[in-house]
């Protein structure tokens, strides 16, 4: 019995421990979709080589998951991983009209972003900006065009499947109990790819829990 007081002296003192680290790990899950700017140019167009040259704006879906430490109450460092998915999109030729509508390939993206956070409460809005690589998750595919060509496309060399990334976004946190809540965050990432960089802009909605 003489040890009741000391062993609730050590439950308080670690509910007390718990309760000042809560909210530094914050883990959230994801879904939208991913907005890709036209780019390329007819000025690229090389018969047999690059028939297609513009690849027309597109917004296929998206999905993932984020991670974040906080090492102060307004500043955190987040580990982001998502995946998009496929779209259709409808490719000319210069040359003579022809068009031909495939299928985009996936890519899986992994980040790294400073997240400024200065407000604390049940709405957080915050800033974030950070870098990562972009792969792309593709294999050679043959498509018919509109007047009748098997078109085969093949997919980028094993080597040049990885781009850098560079990204900066806004978003908002609101909590609905004290460690649940939802996230809405809207990014423009920066592919650097050759010879076309690629704008997106991703746009998310999420549950987020903080621990």
């Amino acid at each position: 019995m003489k040890k009741t007081p000391l062993g609730l002296i050590l439950v308080f003192a670690a509910a007390g421990l718990c309760q000042a680290q809560s909210g530094k790990v914050r883990v959230t899950a994801f879904a939208g979709l991913n907005h890709h700017f036209e780019y390329g140019s007819v000025e690229d167009y090389e018969p047999g080589y690059n028939s297609f040259p513009v690849m027309p704006a597109h917004a296929p879906s998206n999905f993932g998951a984020a991670f974040a430490y906080y090492v102060a109450p307004w500043l955190g460092v987040e580990y982001d991983m998502r995946l998009t998915q496929r779209s259709e999109v409808t490719l000319s030729d210069p040359s003579d009209g022809d068009t031909l509508t495939v299928q985009t390939p996936k890519h899986f993206a992994l980040t790294l972003s400073f997240v400024l956070q200065p407000i604390e409460g049940r709405f957080s809005p915050y800033l974030l900006v950070g870098a990562g690589i972009d792969r792309i998750v593709a294999m050679d595919e043959t498509y018919i065009s509109e007047f009748g060509y098997e078109i085969t496309m093949p997919a980028p060399p094993e080597g040049e499947r990885v781009d850098a990334l560079m990204q900066g976004g806004v978003g908002l946190d609101y909590y609905i109990f004290e460690n649940l809540g939802i996230r809405a965050d809207v990014r423009v990432m920066y592919i650097l790819d050759d010879p076309d960089n690629v704008t997106t802009v991703n746009s998310t909605f999420g549950i987020i829990v903080r621990f």
